[in-house]
């Protein structure tokens, strides 16, 4: 008689390992777990749309997941990100929906979703801001510099709200326009709003002052003295200076008529020369002279005005004119000018590190609330990825006074005292250089091996290909000591 043969039962192991393209990517996962960065959006976001496998908020947060990772935009979600297994386990996802589907979601929010969302960035900013960690060591600045500025987004002419109006090197193009408003000295961005193509600086810098007095609770005059404001010559108008004024802020702003600056720029006797960083197409840098106005323009405050003239091209004669006013009585006139000048490094490279590192202006919606709540996630994508490098930046100068931390390391890298230091040092360096593009792009995107147990990221093996290795290793070692989770270098 023939032996019956019972079938063993497999078991499921709840060990899991997998390659993945974006390793480095996972490191944001236990921090943006405990500091419920994304539970913001599951708690105070609502869409109006049924739950099948995924949460209308859960859509949301892959879209954010799919800017950190580089795709330039939501179609790339099916060849990119959706194949990327181990890389949503560590973000605690099995799957990802298709492309249709995100798209789907977006486009059935509301004008009321959108203010949530928009809520949702004003809370992390309030919570996480490194103006905050700046107060918490004791450090307190005498005036926060907040850059407004506008910047064209191109559109379909059939996108809802979209528009003729200025837009750079594309002449007759439709689109709308993103207003923004940054603090200088970190480049986090307060808040963002949208406006139609045709919309002015002028026209929008009031309603930007009440959605930045909102975000930075400026309710009151004696904390608004400690804001300046930096603008470029689309908001100088003669209403706006003066309501700046008048509700208390510092000022450093161009004038916005050129044939009033001709005029003022009458009573200046001795100008200064002031060379500029511009180059002219002989390659020889163009000079520009500065001088104070003897009788300036009056405004509801006092203030000092600076008249500038540049020579005009080759073919033309004579000179045109600008003029900046400030409420800065004490710092000398080279000063103020190169302050503004430094406007142009941070305004508007926030919008150039989006577009570049987060492809901002690829993602277009038709519906011009879909265009918003992608705008938002932007904001927050943005912030996320620079407070990710400032919390490295501060575990690594936490950890490194650590004698257990550092034998690790040490161990792990085979180095010497003396070598470390340095490594800490230079791993500090290397984050302090990185912009939001070189971060996604470089630091991100590094691949490896990610091993997950039991629904938790518990390892990372990055790839020893990669430049400056060592300096990465040391970063996200630092970052992850207290959750963990191992970083290393080895064979993927």
């Amino acid at each position: 008689m023939a032996r019956f043969r019972r079938k063993k039962r497999t078991k499921h192991s709840d060990k899991m390992r997998g390659c993945t393209p974006h390793a480095s990517l996972a490191a944001m996962a236990p921090m943006i777990e405990s500091k419920g960065i994304f539970q913001e959006i599951h708690n105070h976001v609502v869409i109006d749309e049924k739950t099948v496998d995924y949460r209308p908020t859960d859509k949301l947060v892959l879209v954010t997941l799919s800017m950190l990772s580089g795709n330039q935009t939501i179609s790339e979600v099916n060849w990119k990100l959706r194949v990327d297994r181990p890389l949503l386990l560590a973000f605690g996802y099995t799957q990802c929906p298709d492309q249709s589907t995100l798209h789907n979601t977006l486009n059935a929010a509301t004008q009321e979703s959108v203010e949530q969302l928009s809520s949702v960035a004003t809370s992390l900013f309030t919570h996480h801001n490194l103006l905050a960690r700046q107060f918490q060591h004791g450090f307190e600045p005498e005036q926060i510099t907040i850059d407004f500025d506008l910047s064209a987004q191109p559109s379909s002419k059939r996108a809802q709200k979209a528009a003729k109006g200025y837009f750079a090197k594309r002449r007759n193009s439709y689109g709308r326009q993103l207003a923004r408003i940054s603090v200088a000295s970190t480049s986090e961005i307060v808040a963002d709003q949208l406006y139609s193509g045709n919309t002015l600086s002028c026209a929008a810098f009031k309603d930007m002052v009440h959605q930045m007095e909102e975000v930075l609770n400026l309710s009151e005059k004696s904390t608004r003295r400690r804001i300046r404001l930096r603008l470029d010559g689309g908001f100088g108008t003669d209403s706006n200076i003066n309501f700046a004024l008048s509700r208390g802020y510092h000022l450093l702003v161009k004038m916005y008529s050129g044939n009033r600056a001709r005029k003022l720029a009458k009573s200046v006797g001795d100008w200064k020369d002031a060379p500029t960083t511009s180059q002219k197409k002989n390659g020889e840098s163009a000079t520009r002279q500065i001088a104070w106005l003897k009788n300036p323009h009056r405004y509801c405050r006092k203030t000092r005005q600076i008249a500038i003239r540049t020579p005009k091209p080759t073919n033309k004669s004579g000179y045109s004119y600008r003029v900046i006013v400030t409420t800065n009585l004490i710092s000398p006139l080279g000063e103020i000018l190169n302050d503004y000048d430094r406007r142009c490094g941070s305004a508007e490279s926030v919008f150039c590190q989006d577009n570049q590192g987060l492809a901002q202006r690829k993602r277009r919606k038709h519906s011009f609330c879909a265009q918003q709540m992608l705008m938002h996630l932007t904001t927050i994508a943005h912030n996320l990825c620079l407070w990710f490098k400032q919390w490295t930046i501060d575990a690594i100068e936490f950890h490194q006074k650590c004698d257990r931390w550092v034998a690790e390391i040490k161990q792990q890298l085979r180095i010497e005292i003396s070598d470390a230091k340095d490594l800490f040092s230079n791993s500090v360096a290397l984050l302090k250089q990185r912009g939001i593009k070189r971060l996604t792009h470089q630091l991100l995107s590094i691949s490896g091996q990610l091993f997950i147990k039991k629904g938790k990221l518990n390892r990372i093996v990055l790839n020893p290909g990669y430049p400056m290795m060592d300096r990465i290793v040391v970063a996200f070692s630092a970052l992850l000591a207290d959750s963990s989770v191992q970083v290393t270098v080895g064979d993927t």
